[in-house]
């Protein structure tokens, strides 16, 4: 791990998400992630399970509908939530305006994941999200 200035993070944008990616895998040696995530009204992480990673996420500003197992909470500027490895979670911004979360997961899977989705064609291909969650260890959570 080398110690760095974060001036101009890579950034990556996909379903209405943009994403600044202020520490990668690479800057940790897979340990954690840091990422700062754009949010354009109404738009968001539909409810999905993420296998290994435990994550925790502040609302920077804005207005977030979130999705914790069975529970559905309403955080707004300086709120966070913690959510544990194989929790089902989304989220959606409520709000009229574009929202910020900062997102800190470890170990450090959701940079990779982020980038894949942001290079696949739009509109996205069900298939190709699927794959993109499968190799990411990720799995979305379909509407019964």
């Amino acid at each position: 791990m080398k110690t760095k200035r974060v001036i101009e993070p890579e950034q990556t944008e996909f379903s209405g998400l943009s994403c600044d990616f202020l520490v990668a895998p690479d800057d940790t040696e897979g340990f954690f992630n840091v990422i700062e995530i754009h949010v354009a009204p109404k738009m968001g992480a539909p409810l999905h399970i993420s296998f290994d990673e435990y994550k925790f996420f502040k609302i920077l500003n804005g207005n977030i509908e979130f999705y914790a197992e069975n529970e559905v909470w309403k955080l707004q500027d300086g709120d966070s939530a913690l959510i544990n490895k194989g929790d089902k979670h989304g989220f959606k911004n409520i709000g009229e305006t574009i929202a910020s979360i900062l997102l800190v997961s470890s170990p450090s899977r959701h940079v990779d994941f982020f980038r894949e989705m942001g290079a696949l064609p739009t509109p996205h291909d069900p298939r190709q999200v699927m794959n993109v969650c499968e190799r990411n260890r990720q799995q979305l959570i379909m509407p019964e």
